[in-house]
């Protein structure tokens, strides 16, 4: 390790606003093309890389040297990664089980189908707002693992996985309002 790894390792363990830039610039265009090897929508995937530099910059880890942290990036992006392309199968297999319009006739089908549709959008919208642990914990549970499961899955207690919880559900509670799409939350805990 060089003079200049061990100085942005130090900056990103003590959060030196300034040595962050060097440390963005050193990895994110890196980290963007390791990402796109996996997914194809290029939002998605600087979204996913910004989302892992805010993550280690709200984080308490620290890092011994530079093949450590660098190891933590690519492993971070990888699994966020996966992540996003097993949402976005979630969402699309609820979307086909879904009754296509043409089979109802009436008005009031399509717009119960409509409705139906975007409490699905809300709610995965606002899932993908949350910090990474809550969210991570919630898509497990929807995509039906038991509290337990969830905690042995993550390595944390069951009480961390029910107080994210709950505050993941606050949340998303304030965000969907007393509409119908809160009745999803009920479907979810």
């Amino acid at each position: 390790m060089n003079g200049k790894d061990d100085f942005i390792v130090l900056g990103v363990n003590q959060k030196d606003k300034k040595i962050w830039r060097d440390f963005y610039d050193r990895y994110y265009a890196a980290l963007c093309s390791y990402v796109s090897k996996f997914l194809s929508v290029s939002d998605a995937v600087e979204d996913l890389v910004q989302e892992v530099f805010i993550s280690v910059w709200e984080g308490k880890r620290i890092f011994s040297h530079s093949k450590e942290l660098t190891n933590y990036l690519y492993r971070a992006c990888y699994n966020n990664a996966l992540l996003y392309i097993r949402n976005n199968q979630i969402r699309d297999s609820i979307l086909s089980s879904l009754p296509s319009e043409e089979d109802f006739e009436d008005e009031e089908m399509i717009y119960a189908l409509t409705v139906k549709e975007e409490a699905i959008r809300q709610l995965y919208f606002y899932i993908e707002e949350l910090p990474a642990e809550q969210r991570r914990i919630i898509l497990l549970r929807i995509e039906g693992h038991s509290w337990d499961e969830i905690a042995s899955k993550l390595g944390v207690s069951i009480n961390t996985v029910k107080t994210q919880k709950s505050r993941s559900y606050k949340f998303l509670r304030e965000k969907l309002g007393n509409s119908t799409y809160s009745v999803l939350l009920s479907l979810i805990f």
